[in-house]
């Protein structure tokens, strides 16, 4: 597809900053969430309350020349549904539509980045013709191909926290303060002194 490669979740972050539709605190700490806890950028900014999915599918697809669909409202085929496993199905909230040959339609969770797009087409030697879905509308229609998809979603909450959690209590640097990298360090060393 052309220009799928402008998909980013940094070029989303730009467009919503430079119409003023989220705030740049929010921007930066949705992308820092996405980073440290792999918790979808466009996932984070609707479930935190800062824009609709709605509103977030038509920015999507105005700016990446994309089309939308409701999988609900589509008739999965026999061998889309077989295409891919489950785990990838859930760890992406995408929703396979349809097959014609090596190209697989589905409708992603709004936005899947590049090089989530390609890492998929690499592991299943497919193309990917990705349609902007909704959220909540692809994680009704995996709870109902799949019945674990609820569990799996509750596990997954579960591990995300508890990696949360484990990051809290690592001690940080204070931001901006450069010394305290450099005395962090020298404890290190003088500490592994002592042991020798």
């Amino acid at each position: 597809m052309k220009g799928i490669e402008k998909i980013t979740s940094v070029r989303l972050a730009e467009i919503l900053t430079e119409r003023d539709i989220v705030t740049s605190e929010v921007i930066t700490d949705a992308l820092y969430s996405q980073d440290k806890n792999g918790e979808p950028f466009v996932q984070v900014l609707v479930t935190g309350g800062h824009i609709t999915e709605w509103d977030l599918a038509k920015i999507v697809t105005e700016n990446f020349n994309l089309p939308f669909l409701m999988a609900g409202n589509y008739s999965i085929s026999e061998d889309a549904k077989n295409r891919f496993p489950k785990e990838t199905l859930f760890k992406y909230t995408m929703v396979p539509l349809d097959t014609f040959g090596d190209i697989v339609t589905v409708a992603m969770p709004v936005m899947l980045s590049f090089e989530e797009i390609a890492k998929i087409q690499k592991e299943h030697n497919c193309d990917l013709f990705p349609y902007v879905g909704l959220i909540t509308e692809n994680k009704k229609v995996l709870g109902d191909m799949h019945k674990d998809y609820n569990e799996w979603l509750k596990n997954d909450a579960k591990r995300r926290e508890e990696e949360s959690v484990r990051r809290k209590a690592t001690p940080k640097p204070e931001p901006g303060n450069w010394m305290s990298i450099f005395d962090a360090g020298d404890e290190a060393i003088q500490q592994s002194k002592n042991r020798s």
